[in-house]
């Protein structure tokens, strides 16, 4: 934020997280989604990108959910209704057709981000109070743009680095929000495929399902004596991992439905309230 005068400025920067909220979803950047900030982006290019996203794989692994689809199919009604609220009714639907109705206003940030803004007068310079989450700096005009920078930089230096890393997500103001973790997206991939392949042929055996879905046991494996792995071994190894996939997969939809995603933890029994 600048004040002008003839040979000077004054400088305020926001580091803090006091923003301003926004009316009725105001469609605003979307922390998942690249250009997001720098770009406006089309709803289609949105689209794309926002299947590159966990999003995407919440909104497939909702919709493997049979709790969450009977919810819609009662038309927001049962143990998942706050969760319906948000997510709306996503049975039969595309992702497509979703994103556009309900997933772009519950994943977009609510609040307008802090910017570098302008004092325009004396009385918003009045007004301004120092600040453990904002930095005020007078610059003369008189300096040359490259030396003010360079100056400028300097003091952002000192004060970034007495603080704490600045946690986009944790200052993320959407409604629903991924939570942190290592879990790849394409391991939930597999788990809902596996999932699919039990409900789709349920009497297929656990070794039949992996053969199916193309689970990799590298078959070359050897022993720690050096021997090859016999196909005895390899099918109990087979059987053993979609065994654990198929719980993992269940425990990724249980939490998924509790508003926690991606998480393949074991959930607490208790009601699903969101």
């Amino acid at each position: 934020m600048f004040v002008k005068n003839k040979d000077k400025m004054h400088l305020l920067l926001f580091l803090d997280n006091n923003m301003e909220e926004i009316d009725q979803y105001e469609l605003l950047p979307n922390k998942h989604i690249r250009g997001s900030f720098s770009r406006g982006l089309g709803l289609n290019e949105e689209i794309r990108e926002a299947k590159k996203t966990p999003i995407y794989w919440w909104f497939l692994t909702l919709q493997a959910s049979d709790e969450y689809l009977l919810c819609c199919r009662n038309q927001g009604k049962g143990k998942l209704a706050n969760l319906y609220k948000d997510f709306g009714d996503i049975d039969k639907k595309s992702f497509a057709q979703w994103w556009a109705n309900q997933g772009r206003k519950i994943f977009a940030e609510r609040k307008k981000l802090k910017k570098v803004e302008v004092i325009e007068d004396g009385r918003q310079l009045e007004r301004l109070s120092i600040h453990e989450d904002r930095l005020i700096i007078e610059v003369p005009l008189t300096l040359r743009r490259q030396t003010a920078i360079r100056q400028i930089g300097k003091e952002l230096k000192k004060v970034y680095e007495s603080r704490d890393v600045v946690d986009i997500w944790e200052q993320s103001t959407a409604k629903r929000q991924v939570i942190k973790s290592k879990m790849r997206m394409s391991t939930v991939e597999i788990l809902l495929n596996v999932l699919r392949i039990r409900n789709e042929h349920p009497t297929l055996s656990n070794y039949e399902i992996g053969q199916k879905a193309r689970i990799d046991l590298d078959i070359l494996a050897r022993t720690t004596d050096g021997d090859q792995i016999d196909e005895a071994l390899e099918r109990r190894r087979m059987q053993i991992a979609v065994s654990r996939y198929l719980d993992q997969a269940k425990n990724l939809i249980a939490n998924a439905e509790l508003g926690i995603f991606p998480s393949i933890k074991p959930t607490v029994n208790k009601a699903k309230l969101d």
